[in-house]
């Protein structure tokens, strides 16, 4: 890894390290979902209701999920072939994990533990608690809301 002086890196722009870390985490997570079949918005959908035993409505996911990247009503596709794959069930509007969802959720874990854990490879708790904190008040010294469920 190139590392740089403080002065440049005082020069950096926010912008590009906060967009390249994003795309970066993103891409390799979604690489690993990838490879169990599943997109990163089903996911976020698998454990939304795994989180919900008695079943929500997929207004209730959507609405959850809408500011997160790459959702709003974009998910609904995503919901949908959960169910339509078999591993969400739907009964009087009221999605629930089917015995294959929760299966292939718990198949998934795993790599998905691995693959954070290799992104803050070298990364201490504080400095990931410092960069989440900084990040936060970043966005919000813009005016915008600095929120992760």
């Amino acid at each position: 890894m190139e590392t740089y002086t403080d002065d440049r890196i005082l020069a950096q722009p926010i912008g590009y390290w906060a967009s390249m870390t994003g795309r970066s985490a993103v891409t390799f997570i979604r690489a690993t979902l990838e490879s169990h079949g599943l997109t990163q918005p089903q996911w976020w959908t698998l454990n939304y209701i795994a989180a919900r035993p008695d079943g929500v409505t997929l207004d209730e996911v959507v609405e959850y999920h809408r500011g997160f990247v790459d959702t709003d009503d974009a998910l609904r596709p995503d919901v949908l072939a959960l169910v339509a794959t078999g591993l969400l069930t739907e009964s009087d509007g009221a999605l629930a994990l089917s015995p294959q969802g929760a299966q292939r959720r718990d198949e998934t874990w795993p790599d998905i533990r691995a693959a954070l854990a290799r992104i803050r490879d070298g990364v201490t708790d504080a400095e990931f608690i410092t960069t989440i904190r900084t990040l936060q008040r970043m966005i919000e010294n813009v005016g915008d809301p600095a929120w992760h469920a």
